[in-house]
């Protein structure tokens, strides 16, 4: 899980040469004997423009250092799924395995580039999965094409693990038949000598999910987005009076979760947020186009920068598939827009997006054909 803060600190990252990475990720016995591989080349990329931008050899080979060990790390390979994420600098250190299929791009420059990221802080970005038995629960986080499991640090392994941190409780006989988490394999233990639905058997069930929805609460207080609960109706019905998360979803993926597997959990929570999603920028491209032609809003590239380091952004609109290279001065607003990234070139929308998440404004992360204005970034401005 990336968090808004460790956005925040890439973003505000100033001491220059920065390196950003990305690359997709592929799953398989070939794939992923290449992954490896597709990284190594752009380590190298990256090494070539770190000398076109005047590091020594030595200089350059420092910087990437930290990022060498993972090229012959089979195990951290395997398990890779979505895209991965790098970014190195003299301060920063960090590579990030997200649920975003990321193009390929190896960039340096007095700044990261983090536009591919946004996906996952913008305003239509990402929703979880949140799977509930007696036995375990489990949260996903997704975008609309990837998943992947996300930490609930401190949560007991269902109710029977916390039947035994709690000692002093009156002590329920558990069968512990294993269940296996979603795409596993297994049956639900069961409370012996008592109906599913009984007040003892709830009240350990709303004790244990209590505890879940703390965890929860921990990991998505900081990234907002649409929670969707996974599971049989009896237990659904009880993690609602332990939930404390606003955004909580109305629909729910009946049934067992153990026997779907992390894709199928993501596309069917996709179809129920879907809507909400799309309201969402639907209603946001209505407001920009009533104001189309006032102060109010634009998609004149230096206004929407020099607005956006202001803080009067309300709603950016940025396209998801392009970029733009060249150079803006914060001080003097001067704005030099490049056909070709260049050494220590700003990637210009990325600027745009991180600049309006700091001042707290939405960012809408949309396909070419459905940016308003004709222009890969529009804005509506505070006033």
């Amino acid at each position: 899980m990336m968090k808004r803060e460790e956005l925040k600190e890439l973003t505000d990252e100033r001491t220059g040469p920065c390196v950003s990475i990305y690359m997709p990720t592929e799953k398989g016995s070939i794939e992923t004997r290449q992954n490896p591989v597709r990284y190594k080349k752009l380590l190298r990329e990256a090494g070539r423009k770190l000398a076109a931008a005047g590091l020594k050899t030595a200089e350059a080979d420092a910087l990437l250092a930290p990022a060498l060990p993972l090229l012959g790390d089979g195990l951290f390979w395997q398990y890779q799924r979505g895209g991965l994420a790098v970014f190195l600098s003299k301060k920063v250190k960090r590579a990030y395995t997200l649920p975003l299929k990321f193009s390929e791009m190896a960039a340096v420059g007095d700044r990261f580039c983090v536009k591919q990221l946004l996906p996952l802080f913008a305003e239509d970005g990402r929703f979880f999965v949140l799977t509930l038995s007696q036995r375990a629960a489990q949260l996903y986080q997704c975008s609309r094409y990837s998943v992947a499991e996300a930490d609930l640090q401190h949560v007991p392994r269902g109710i029977a693990e916390l039947l035994e941190l709690n000692r002093g409780e009156k002590q329920l006989q558990f069968h512990a038949q294993t269940e296996g988490h979603a795409g596993g394999n297994g049956r639900a233990g069961m409370f012996h000598g008592h109906a599913e639905d009984t007040d003892e058997d709830k009240d350990n069930v709303l004790v244990y999910f209590h505890s879940v929805n703390k965890a929860v609460n921990a990991v998505l207080n900081s990234h907002g987005g649409p929670l969707v609960l996974a599971g049989v109706d009896y237990l659904t019905r009880i993690y609602e009076k332990a939930n404390t998360y606003p955004r909580l979803c109305a629909g729910r993926i009946a049934g067992n979760p153990s026997d779907l597997k992390p894709e199928e959990l993501k596309d069917r929570a996709w179809a129920l947020v879907q809507p909400g999603f799309e309201e969402g920028a639907r209603a946001a491209v209505r407001q920009y186009e009533q104001l189309q032609g006032t102060p109010r809003a634009s998609n004149h590239l230096k206004s929407i920068l020099e607005a956006a380091n202001n803080g009067r952004v309300a709603a950016l609109f940025v396209s998801a598939k392009e970029q733009r290279w060249g150079f803006y001065d914060e001080e003097s607003g001067v704005l030099d827009v490049h056909q070709k990234a260049q050494p220590c070139d700003l990637e210009l929308l990325d600027m745009c997006a991180t600049r309006t998440l700091d001042h707290g404004g939405k960012v809408y992360s949309l396909e070419p054909d459905r940016m308003p204005g004709l222009a890969p970034a529009a804005a509506i401005f505070r006033y």
